[in-house]
């Protein structure tokens, strides 16, 4: 029972790598300001670089787990969590500072994966499966807010102070070390099982898990990225305020992490239902602001509704994905994520080319009825799946 707990309370600490932007924005400013010569690109690719290598991470994790161990994999991302991040302000050269920032990246898209993973392999009973998950996101959001306030606090006097909050990534390396088991490689587990052709990757019922989960993201972030022009756009706040909007989202994630199996074992297929509509919501409000309180609550649901279905594609995905495939799987949802997060910019701009507007509250009507359609379209896919429930382990329903 201890074992478990401590081995429990290890894979929600491994999240504490993929918050790892939460350091480094508040000190952002400073960071800019000691390298005024630094080219936008370089100044770009040090702000979302990371997001791209979280993506290669992720994909390459899944076949990694292939022919290693995910626990040694998974020490392998913290040791290069570590040197990158602990290690980068060590040189005061904008290039050395950007490539430990894209090794970061490339070390959270493996240990995500990785922490995925672990909890579906681990966690067999569907219910204890569905609350780690939430756990999962909960521990993230709670390290985020914690990360960013002490980051935060770090870089009033000097920015480099900031990085110092990674040198919390060693304890949590040798709590990995010293309770994650041992398993097997997946392609072991493929190969014990290839005669029954069951371990491949359920490309059918992955491709509209991908479509959704991308769309969900995209979404979702422009209203996380781009609040700060919101605010401004509707005379009701300015950057600080979108801090305190931003932290708002991020309570309301945490929330959300902690109902999610309470919503998950009751509802199930309809968790992506309530997901998209209750974003849909939001985004409608927000396109007809009134007050601060009222963009506030709209914040906090729109965090409690991302991380709903957020938690709902990674649970859903370890129960149609089989074994042998896992981390594979995993790695996917976690590039959509990514990838996701890296179109919003883009998706903002075609809603706005196709509006002929370039403002945000007329763009927000039209997100929150693409949202509300996908509503729709979740409920007419839960009726389908009725007939064909699935089951951890079921990778035929």
């Amino acid at each position: 029972m201890k074992s478990k707990l401590l081995l429990k309370t290890t894979v929600l600490l491994v999240t504490f790598a993929s918050m790892a932007d939460m350091v480094v924005i508040p000190a952002v400013g400073g960071i800019f300001a000691s390298f005024p010569d630094a080219s936008p690109f370089l100044m770009g690719l040090f702000l979302t670089g990371p997001l791209l290598l979280c993506v290669i991470g992720s994909v390459l994790c899944g076949f990694l787990a292939q022919y290693i161990s995910k626990k040694y994999l998974l020490i392998g991302a913290y040791v290069l969590f570590i040197i990158a991040s602990c290690g980068g302000a060590l040189i005061d050269n904008i290039y050395y500072i950007v490539a430990m920032r894209l090794l970061v990246g490339l070390s959270y898209g493996l240990s995500m994966t990785l922490g995925m993973g672990i909890i579906a392999e681990v966690f067999l009973d569907e219910k204890e499966r569905s609350f780690m998950m939430g756990a999962n996101s909960s521990a993230a959001s709670a390290l985020g807010i914690a990360m960013s306030l002490l980051g935060g606090y770090l870089a009033v006097g000097n920015w480099h102070h900031s990085y110092y909050v990674y040198l919390a990534a060693i304890p949590i390396l040798i709590m990995i070390i010293a309770f994650v088991p041992k398993t097997p490689p997946e392609g072991k587990k493929a190969s014990d099982v290839a005669a029954s052709g069951k371990e491949r990757l359920p490309i059918a019922k992955m491709l509209p898990v991908v479509v959704s989960y991308l769309i969900f993201n995209a979404l979702y972030y422009i209203a996380l990225y781009y609040i700060a022009i919101y605010l401004e756009e509707v005379k009701l706040g300015d950057a600080s305020t979108a801090g305190i909007m931003s932290s708002l989202s991020t309570i309301g994630s945490l929330c959300a992490g902690i109902l999610f199996s309470i919503v998950y074992m009751r509802v199930k297929r309809g968790t992506p239902i309530i997901a998209f509509l209750v974003m849909a919501g939001t985004f409608i409000v927000l396109a007809f602001p009134s007050n601060i309180w009222v963009i506030g609550i709209m914040c906090f649901m729109g965090g409690l509704a991302y991380n709903f279905g957020s938690s709902y594609y990674f649970m859903h995905t370890s129960m149609i994905a089989p074994p042998g495939v896992m981390s594979l799987a995993m790695g996917i949802i976690t590039a959509t994520m990514g990838i996701g997060g890296f179109l919003s910019s883009y998706a903002l701009s075609l809603y706005q080319a196709v509006l002929k507007v370039n403002t945000m509250t007329p763009t927000f009507l039209y997100i929150g009825i693409t949202l509300a359609i996908g509503g729709l379209l979740s409920i007419l896919l839960t009726i389908k799946s009725k007939k064909n429930p699935v089951s951890v382990g079921n990778t035929n329903a």
